[in-house]
Protein backbone atom coordinates (compact mmCIF):
# COMPACT_ATOMS: atom_id res chain seq x y z
CA UNK A 1 0.00 0.00 0.00
CA UNK A 2 1.08 3.52 -1.17
CA UNK A 3 2.28 5.82 2.10
CA UNK A 4 -0.30 7.97 3.13
CA UNK A 5 -0.79 11.59 1.55
CA UNK A 6 -1.23 13.95 4.46
CA UNK A 7 -3.08 17.21 3.11
CA UNK A 8 -3.55 21.06 4.83
CA UNK A 9 -5.99 22.94 3.88
CA UNK A 10 -5.58 26.97 3.75
CA UNK A 11 -8.70 28.98 3.54
CA UNK A 12 -12.14 27.14 4.75
CA UNK A 13 -14.65 28.55 3.21
CA UNK A 14 -17.05 27.20 0.01
CA UNK A 15 -13.86 26.13 -2.04
CA UNK A 16 -12.17 24.94 1.22
CA UNK A 17 -14.84 22.95 1.93
CA UNK A 18 -15.92 21.46 -1.66
CA UNK A 19 -11.95 19.78 -1.49
CA UNK A 20 -12.47 18.89 1.77
CA UNK A 21 -15.12 16.95 0.41
CA UNK A 22 -13.82 16.06 -2.07
CA UNK A 23 -10.83 14.49 -0.48
CA UNK A 24 -12.94 12.70 1.95
CA UNK A 25 -15.07 10.98 -1.07
CA UNK A 26 -11.64 9.78 -2.66
CA UNK A 27 -10.31 8.40 0.94
CA UNK A 28 -6.47 8.01 -0.17
CA UNK A 29 -5.50 10.97 1.50
CA UNK A 30 -5.91 12.48 5.36
CA UNK A 31 -6.71 16.18 6.03
CA UNK A 32 -4.07 16.42 8.63
CA UNK A 33 -4.27 20.69 8.68
CA UNK A 34 -7.14 23.30 8.59
CA UNK A 35 -6.27 26.83 8.37
CA UNK A 36 -8.21 29.72 8.71
CA UNK A 37 -8.55 33.38 9.67
CA UNK A 38 -12.05 32.37 11.16
CA UNK A 39 -11.06 29.65 13.79
CA UNK A 40 -15.18 28.67 13.72
CA UNK A 41 -14.93 28.62 10.04
CA UNK A 42 -11.63 26.11 9.69
CA UNK A 43 -13.41 23.75 12.57
CA UNK A 44 -16.73 23.28 10.65
CA UNK A 45 -14.13 21.46 8.28
CA UNK A 46 -13.32 18.82 11.03
CA UNK A 47 -16.75 17.08 10.09
CA UNK A 48 -14.68 15.82 6.86
CA UNK A 49 -11.35 15.17 9.33
CA UNK A 50 -11.82 15.15 12.63
CA UNK A 51 -8.51 14.39 13.62
CA UNK A 52 -7.26 17.19 11.99
CA UNK A 53 -5.86 20.18 13.70
CA UNK A 54 -7.59 23.70 13.12
CA UNK A 55 -4.63 27.02 13.20
CA UNK A 56 -5.09 30.87 12.02
CA UNK A 57 -1.35 31.15 10.43
CA UNK A 58 -0.68 29.39 7.55
CA UNK A 59 2.85 28.69 8.67
CA UNK A 60 1.81 26.41 11.48
CA UNK A 61 1.16 23.95 8.22
CA UNK A 62 3.85 24.71 5.87
CA UNK A 63 6.34 23.88 9.11
CA UNK A 64 4.49 20.99 9.74
CA UNK A 65 6.95 18.07 8.28
CA UNK A 66 4.29 15.56 7.55
CA UNK A 67 2.26 17.56 5.31
CA UNK A 68 2.94 16.99 1.91
CA UNK A 69 1.04 19.19 0.33
CA UNK A 70 -1.58 22.14 0.68
CA UNK A 71 -4.64 23.51 -1.16
CA UNK A 72 -4.48 27.09 -1.16
CA UNK A 73 -8.08 28.26 -0.97
CA UNK A 74 -8.17 32.46 0.14
CA UNK A 75 -9.26 35.54 -1.09
CA UNK A 76 -7.71 35.68 -4.48
CA UNK A 77 -4.81 38.88 -3.33
CA UNK A 78 -3.39 36.25 -0.90
CA UNK A 79 -2.84 33.38 -3.53
CA UNK A 80 0.71 34.08 -5.08
CA UNK A 81 2.18 35.15 -1.58
CA UNK A 82 0.86 31.45 -0.03
CA UNK A 83 2.00 29.70 -3.17
CA UNK A 84 5.43 31.62 -2.65
CA UNK A 85 5.89 30.53 1.46
CA UNK A 86 4.52 26.87 0.18
CA UNK A 87 6.82 26.64 -2.44
CA UNK A 88 9.83 27.60 0.07
CA UNK A 89 8.78 25.14 2.62
CA UNK A 90 8.59 22.47 -0.28
CA UNK A 91 4.97 21.62 0.07
CA UNK A 92 2.96 20.74 -3.33
CA UNK A 93 0.49 23.35 -4.33
CA UNK A 94 -2.88 22.96 -4.99
CA UNK A 95 -4.39 26.41 -5.65
CA UNK A 96 -7.16 27.64 -6.59
CA UNK A 97 -7.89 30.50 -9.27
CA UNK A 98 -6.66 33.02 -10.07
CA UNK A 99 -2.91 32.03 -8.95
CA UNK A 100 -2.44 36.09 -8.96
CA UNK A 101 -4.20 39.02 -9.88
CA UNK A 102 -1.06 40.95 -10.95
CA UNK A 103 2.16 40.37 -13.57
CA UNK A 104 4.30 41.34 -10.81
CA UNK A 105 2.86 38.38 -8.64
CA UNK A 106 2.52 35.75 -11.64
CA UNK A 107 6.55 36.64 -12.04
CA UNK A 108 6.59 36.31 -8.31
CA UNK A 109 5.58 32.81 -7.75
CA UNK A 110 6.86 31.08 -10.78
CA UNK A 111 10.20 32.26 -9.86
CA UNK A 112 9.58 30.69 -6.57
CA UNK A 113 7.86 27.30 -7.32
CA UNK A 114 11.20 26.77 -10.58
CA UNK A 115 13.28 27.21 -7.66
CA UNK A 116 11.56 24.60 -5.38
CA UNK A 117 11.44 21.66 -7.04
CA UNK A 118 7.74 21.19 -5.93
CA UNK A 119 4.74 20.02 -8.14
CA UNK A 120 1.66 23.20 -8.93
CA UNK A 121 -1.42 22.51 -9.59
CA UNK A 122 -3.96 24.92 -10.85
CA UNK A 123 -7.30 24.34 -10.12
CA UNK A 124 -9.05 24.69 -13.29
CA UNK A 125 -11.52 22.05 -12.30
CA UNK A 126 -13.37 22.82 -16.30
CA UNK A 127 -10.68 20.88 -18.08
CA UNK A 128 -11.74 17.56 -16.06
CA UNK A 129 -15.65 17.72 -16.92
CA UNK A 130 -16.09 14.60 -19.29
CA UNK A 131 -17.64 16.45 -21.74
CA UNK A 132 -14.83 18.62 -22.40
CA UNK A 133 -12.87 15.54 -23.05
CA UNK A 134 -15.33 13.80 -25.18
CA UNK A 135 -15.06 17.25 -27.42
CA UNK A 136 -11.65 16.90 -27.50
CA UNK A 137 -11.58 13.66 -28.07
CA UNK A 138 -14.31 14.25 -30.92
CA UNK A 139 -12.24 17.71 -32.26
CA UNK A 140 -8.44 17.78 -31.72
CA UNK A 141 -7.49 20.69 -33.93
CA UNK A 142 -10.35 23.17 -33.81
CA UNK A 143 -10.18 26.28 -35.69
CA UNK A 144 -12.22 28.54 -33.49
CA UNK A 145 -13.67 29.23 -29.82
CA UNK A 146 -16.84 30.86 -29.15
CA UNK A 147 -16.87 30.83 -25.11
CA UNK A 148 -18.66 32.36 -22.95
CA UNK A 149 -18.75 32.69 -18.97
CA UNK A 150 -21.83 35.26 -18.03
CA UNK A 151 -23.31 35.09 -14.08
CA UNK A 152 -25.78 37.08 -13.07
CA UNK A 153 -24.59 40.09 -11.14
CA UNK A 154 -22.40 39.98 -8.10
CA UNK A 155 -23.33 42.01 -4.92
CA UNK A 156 -20.95 44.45 -4.51
CA UNK A 157 -20.14 43.44 -1.20
CA UNK A 158 -18.96 39.97 -2.37
CA UNK A 159 -15.49 40.08 -1.80
CA UNK A 160 -14.41 38.86 -4.85
CA UNK A 161 -16.00 42.18 -6.42
CA UNK A 162 -13.24 44.03 -4.12
CA UNK A 163 -10.69 45.82 -5.86
CA UNK A 164 -7.94 44.44 -4.10
CA UNK A 165 -9.35 41.00 -2.56
CA UNK A 166 -10.91 39.55 -5.41
CA UNK A 167 -10.22 41.96 -8.40
CA UNK A 168 -13.50 41.85 -9.90
CA UNK A 169 -15.65 39.20 -12.15
CA UNK A 170 -13.37 39.24 -15.17
CA UNK A 171 -10.16 38.38 -13.08
CA UNK A 172 -11.55 35.84 -10.58
CA UNK A 173 -14.00 34.01 -12.83
CA UNK A 174 -12.94 35.12 -16.22
CA UNK A 175 -9.46 32.88 -15.96
CA UNK A 176 -11.34 29.73 -16.15
CA UNK A 177 -12.86 30.74 -19.31
CA UNK A 178 -9.65 31.61 -20.57
CA UNK A 179 -7.86 28.55 -19.86
CA UNK A 180 -10.69 26.20 -20.96
CA UNK A 181 -10.65 28.19 -24.64
CA UNK A 182 -6.85 27.51 -24.72
CA UNK A 183 -7.17 23.89 -23.61
CA UNK A 184 -9.73 23.43 -26.18
CA UNK A 185 -7.85 25.18 -28.88
CA UNK A 186 -4.17 23.60 -27.84
CA UNK A 187 -2.42 26.61 -28.54
CA UNK A 188 -0.77 29.70 -27.11
CA UNK A 189 -2.50 33.47 -27.25
CA UNK A 190 -0.31 35.72 -29.02
CA UNK A 191 -2.52 38.92 -29.46
CA UNK A 192 -5.71 40.38 -27.56
CA UNK A 193 -8.25 42.92 -28.51
CA UNK A 194 -10.52 43.88 -25.99
CA UNK A 195 -13.77 45.80 -25.06
CA UNK A 196 -15.36 46.36 -22.18
CA UNK A 197 -15.37 48.03 -18.76
CA UNK A 198 -17.71 48.89 -15.48
CA UNK A 199 -21.25 48.88 -16.97
CA UNK A 200 -23.31 48.23 -13.33
CA UNK A 201 -20.81 48.57 -10.81
CA UNK A 202 -20.01 52.13 -10.64
CA UNK A 203 -18.61 52.44 -7.10
CA UNK A 204 -15.89 49.81 -7.44
CA UNK A 205 -12.82 50.34 -9.03
CA UNK A 206 -13.09 46.60 -11.79
CA UNK A 207 -14.14 45.52 -14.90
CA UNK A 208 -17.63 43.53 -14.00
CA UNK A 209 -17.54 42.50 -18.17
CA UNK A 210 -15.35 42.09 -21.39
CA UNK A 211 -15.26 40.89 -24.91
CA UNK A 212 -11.99 39.80 -26.53
CA UNK A 213 -11.08 38.45 -29.91
CA UNK A 214 -7.91 36.40 -29.26
CA UNK A 215 -5.43 34.82 -31.64
CA UNK A 216 -3.07 31.73 -31.18
CA UNK A 217 0.08 30.91 -32.02
CA UNK A 218 -1.18 28.50 -34.71
CA UNK A 219 -3.00 30.65 -36.92
CA UNK A 220 -6.77 30.04 -34.51
CA UNK A 221 -8.79 32.46 -33.12
CA UNK A 222 -11.25 32.50 -30.29
CA UNK A 223 -14.16 35.00 -29.01
CA UNK A 224 -14.32 35.57 -25.20
CA UNK A 225 -16.89 37.00 -23.37
CA UNK A 226 -17.01 37.21 -19.57
CA UNK A 227 -18.60 38.85 -16.61
CA UNK A 228 -21.44 39.01 -14.09
CA UNK A 229 -23.29 40.72 -16.69
CA UNK A 230 -26.26 38.35 -17.01
CA UNK A 231 -26.70 34.58 -16.70
CA UNK A 232 -28.46 32.92 -20.07
CA UNK A 233 -31.18 30.74 -19.03
CA UNK A 234 -30.93 28.10 -21.78
CA UNK A 235 -26.80 27.75 -21.80
CA UNK A 236 -26.24 28.70 -18.27
CA UNK A 237 -22.92 30.93 -17.28
CA UNK A 238 -20.96 28.19 -19.20
CA UNK A 239 -20.84 27.91 -23.16
CA UNK A 240 -17.98 26.69 -25.58
CA UNK A 241 -18.37 26.26 -29.10
CA UNK A 242 -15.65 24.76 -31.24
CA UNK A 243 -15.44 24.44 -34.85
CA UNK A 244 -12.98 22.83 -37.26
CA UNK A 245 -14.46 23.64 -40.86
CA UNK A 246 -16.43 20.95 -41.28
CA UNK A 247 -17.44 20.11 -37.47
CA UNK A 248 -19.00 21.50 -34.37
CA UNK A 249 -19.52 21.27 -31.01
CA UNK A 250 -21.54 22.82 -28.37
CA UNK A 251 -20.73 22.52 -24.50
CA UNK A 252 -23.83 24.16 -22.57
CA UNK A 253 -25.52 23.46 -19.25
CA UNK A 254 -22.35 24.46 -17.09
CA UNK A 255 -20.43 21.90 -19.14
CA UNK A 256 -22.97 18.88 -18.68
CA UNK A 257 -24.27 18.34 -21.46
CA UNK A 258 -22.63 19.06 -24.83
CA UNK A 259 -23.60 18.33 -28.87
CA UNK A 260 -21.40 17.35 -31.36
CA UNK A 261 -22.22 17.27 -35.25
CA UNK A 262 -19.74 15.86 -37.52
CA UNK A 263 -21.59 17.21 -40.79
CA UNK A 264 -23.94 14.37 -41.60
CA UNK A 265 -24.93 13.11 -37.79
CA UNK A 266 -25.64 14.79 -34.59
CA UNK A 267 -24.59 12.91 -31.01
CA UNK A 268 -25.36 14.23 -27.55
CA UNK A 269 -23.78 13.35 -24.11
CA UNK A 270 -25.01 14.13 -20.52
CA UNK A 271 -23.24 14.57 -17.48
CA UNK A 272 -25.64 13.56 -14.71
CA UNK A 273 -23.99 15.66 -12.41
CA UNK A 274 -20.37 18.29 -11.80
CA UNK A 275 -17.49 16.38 -11.68
CA UNK A 276 -14.61 18.63 -12.28
CA UNK A 277 -13.70 18.97 -8.81
CA UNK A 278 -14.09 15.53 -7.95
CA UNK A 279 -11.34 14.43 -10.85
CA UNK A 280 -8.91 17.02 -10.67
CA UNK A 281 -8.53 16.14 -6.81
CA UNK A 282 -8.33 12.62 -8.01
CA UNK A 283 -5.36 14.00 -10.58
CA UNK A 284 -3.66 16.62 -7.81
CA UNK A 285 -3.14 13.31 -5.06
CA UNK A 286 -1.60 11.62 -7.78
CA UNK A 287 0.45 14.31 -8.63
CA UNK A 288 1.89 14.27 -5.26
CA UNK A 289 1.93 10.68 -4.85
CA UNK A 290 4.19 10.17 -7.96
CA UNK A 291 5.89 13.17 -8.33
CA UNK A 292 4.75 13.91 -11.50
CA UNK A 293 3.90 16.87 -13.47
CA UNK A 294 0.26 18.03 -13.27
CA UNK A 295 -2.09 18.29 -16.42
CA UNK A 296 -3.35 22.33 -15.34
CA UNK A 297 -0.08 23.22 -14.13
CA UNK A 298 1.55 26.70 -12.70
CA UNK A 299 2.34 27.89 -16.28
CA UNK A 300 -1.22 27.67 -17.29
CA UNK A 301 -2.88 29.74 -14.41
CA UNK A 302 -0.20 32.25 -15.68
CA UNK A 303 -1.13 32.45 -18.70
CA UNK A 304 -4.68 32.98 -18.14
CA UNK A 305 -4.10 35.55 -15.62
CA UNK A 306 -1.83 37.24 -18.09
CA UNK A 307 -4.19 36.98 -21.14
CA UNK A 308 -7.32 38.55 -18.95
CA UNK A 309 -4.80 41.78 -17.49
CA UNK A 310 -3.66 41.66 -20.94
CA UNK A 311 -7.55 42.24 -22.22
CA UNK A 312 -8.23 44.60 -20.05
CA UNK A 313 -4.88 46.83 -21.20
CA UNK A 314 -6.71 46.50 -24.32
CA UNK A 315 -9.65 47.64 -23.21
CA UNK A 316 -8.19 50.79 -21.59
CA UNK A 317 -6.25 51.29 -24.67
CA UNK A 318 -8.13 50.30 -27.77
CA UNK A 319 -5.28 48.61 -28.94
CA UNK A 320 -4.52 45.18 -29.50
CA UNK A 321 -1.93 43.51 -26.43
CA UNK A 322 0.43 41.55 -27.16
CA UNK A 323 0.17 38.24 -24.38
CA UNK A 324 3.73 37.68 -23.34
CA UNK A 325 4.60 35.25 -20.37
Amino acid sequence: MPPAINIGIIGCGEMGEIHARCLKEIGTATIRGLCDTDEARARKLLAYSPDAYVCSNPERLLRDDSIDAVYVCTHNDSHAQLGIAAARAGKHVMMEKPVAISLRECEDLQNAVEHSGIHFMTAFKLRFYPSVQKVREFMPSPLMCIAQMTDERWPDSFWANDPVRGGGNVISQGCHAADLMCYLLESEPVKVYAAGGNYHHPGLDITDALTATITFASGVTGSLAVGDIGLTPYVSKLSFQVMDGTRSAHLYDRLKQVSMWDGKHEEHYTDSEELGFLLENREFLEVVRRKAQPSATLRHGIRATVLLLRAIESMKTGQPQSVQF
